[in-house]
């Protein structure tokens, strides 16, 4: 059975304003000695669905407030002198029952150790500064799929050998609390590439037992959440394409593959074209096939508004669509699809 469990951004809205520092010393290891974030009931939001605490006032006047049903997670952070980067400590925390334990664990894990953990030796690259990355985990009969933003200048020192060793073992060590979970793969922004070539290595796919390199197709590889959903509407997620037509309230779209890095190279050569290819991206659009997608009301596009330039503004969905017949060469663009609507869009600059 699937489950893909989004976090949009939830602990990052909840920490702003709040002191951290993710300090790394010089053997590459996080300090312990920043100011961490708070505990993880005051991290996480009440959903729309779950009931508030009740209040009781006694004859002698005293207010009483009942807990939250609450469920016990873990996150785990570096601990130890240093000398065995790959030592870490699993910290429980407290969350509401009604959150994806797997979810809510990695939302916690991307915000860093507590004061209260950091001083019992906890420490990470992950901190309040890389609160609300996490993105999505995505859970497939014993598979993990987990997914970030792209956190990569947040975590100073992370891609050395001894910091690489380190985060792997934090993210590992909180994926498979879950008994349930067999294997996990790790994502950037959809991309597996875009983790792993940052931490020097091929895409990899980890076990209980230890790493293999994932089993991808090319398509796979693609960034955002891939180019191969089947033949049905187009999933919640983000995909890249071209917009052939686009009216008030809907727009069609020829979904396509956006690589980068080596999956740019690797699907270059099999389609016979330059390899490595310019620019490191390269794009590949084998289906003619258009898809309808409902927009949200009051959506605000990410436009390109002179033509050969990177420089991006931000335009009204109706405007967007007015300015489209005036175009001389609309670029591809990425639709951020949720509860089956498009809720965002961001067109692509190629140079």
């Amino acid at each position: 059975m699937r489950r893909v469990v989004p976090f949009r951004g939830m602990v990052m809205l909840l920490v702003l304003g709040l002191i951290a520092g993710a300090c790394s010393d010089s053997d590459g290891l996080p300090s312990a000695t920043s100011t961490a974030p708070p505990s993880a009931t005051t991290l996480l939001t009440t959903p729309p669905t779950s009931k508030a605490p009740r209040t009781s006032t006694s004859a002698s006047s005293t207010t009483t407030t009942e807990p939250l049903n609450t469920q016990t997670v873990q996150v785990a952070f570096a601990t130890g002198d240093g000398s065995d980067c790959s030592v870490v400590t699993a910290f429980e925390r407290e969350v509401e029952v009604t959150l994806d334990p797997i979810g809510a664990a990695f939302d916690l894990l991307v915000a860093g150790p507590t004061s209260q953990e950091a001083a019992k030796g906890a420490s990470s690259f992950f901190s309040v500064e890389s609160a609300g990355t996490f993105l999505w985990a995505d859970f497939d009969t014993a598979k993990l799929i987990v997914d970030f933003r792209d956190f990569r200048k947040l975590l100073a020192n992370a891609s050395t050998t001894c910091g690489s060793e380190s985060l792997l073992s934090q993210l590992n060590t909180t994926a498979f609390q879950f008994t349930e979970v067999e294997r996990v793969r790790y994502e950037i922004e959809g991309s597996c590439d875009t983790f792993s070539n940052w931490l020097q290595r091929d895409c990899m796919e980890y076990t209980r037992a230890g790493a293999e390199a994932a089993d991808l197709s090319t398509n796979e590889r693609a960034l955002g959440s891939g180019c191969i959903p089947g033949s049905g509407e187009l999933p919640d997620g983000r995909w890249f394409g071209y917009v052939d037509n686009a009216d008030a309230d809907q727009l069609s779209f020829d979904l396509a593959c956006w690589f980068s890095g080596s999956a740019a190279a690797d699907a270059a050569a099999e389609d016979g074209e330059e390899s490595p290819p310019a620019n490191d991206y390269y794009v590949r659009n084998e289906s003619e096939r258009l898809r309808l997608v409902p927009v949200a009301l009051q959506v605000v596009v990410s436009w390109l508004p002179a033509d050969g330039e990177a420089r991006t503004a931000a335009i009204g969905y109706a405007d967007w669509v007015a300015n489209r017949p005036t175009r001389l060469y609309p670029p591809g663009v990425w639709l951020e699809v949720d509860g089956g609507v498009v809720v965002s869009i961001e067109e692509q600059f190629v140079p």
